[in-house]
Parts: structure tokens; sequence; C-alpha cells
């Protein structure tokens, strides 16, 4: 019940109480500018695409190595029994 009295409070009572225009804050100073702010997001996103790729060469480079040692180690029990029978 408190909330609605409270948005009822707050909310304008009439049409021409609301903008429908954009209305621009003033005293404000643009601190960055849009150049350097799609400069920003353009380094990030090819960061993040590179940090991918290196991510995922090292990650297969460690499978490879894995997979490397899995052939040797089943070259030599293949050996092993081969030389039982």
């Amino acid at each position: 019940m408190m909330n609605t009295t409270l948005i009822a409070a707050l909310a304008p009572t009439t049409p021409e109480d609301r903008s429908a225009e954009f209305v621009p804050v003033t005293g404000g100073a643009e601190s960055t500018s849009a150049a350097g702010l799609l400069l920003a997001a353009y380094i990030l996103m090819w960061a993040c695409v590179f940090g991918l790729i290196w991510l995922s060469l090292k990650k297969l480079r460690g499978l490879d190595t894995r997979m490397q040692q899995l052939e040797k180690q089943l070259d030599k029990q293949e050996a092993q029994s081969a030389s039982h029978v």
C-alpha cells in the first residue's frame, strides 16, 4: 500500500508534465570523446579475440603433448604384450 502511494506521488499527473523530447543536461562536460570510446571498444574486442585464440592454442598444445605420451605408452604396452606371446 505504501509503495503505490509513493509511486503515485512521484509520477507525473498530466501528459504535459512528461517530457516527450530530448532535454540535454546543462552544466555537464563530456570527459571522453566518442572516437576514444570506439577505439577502446575495438582494442578490447581484438584483445579478447586474440586472447581466446592464444588460450585455445595453448590448450591444444597441451592436448597434443598428452596424446603423444599416450601413444608412447600404448606402443610400449603393445611391444611388451607381443614379446610375451
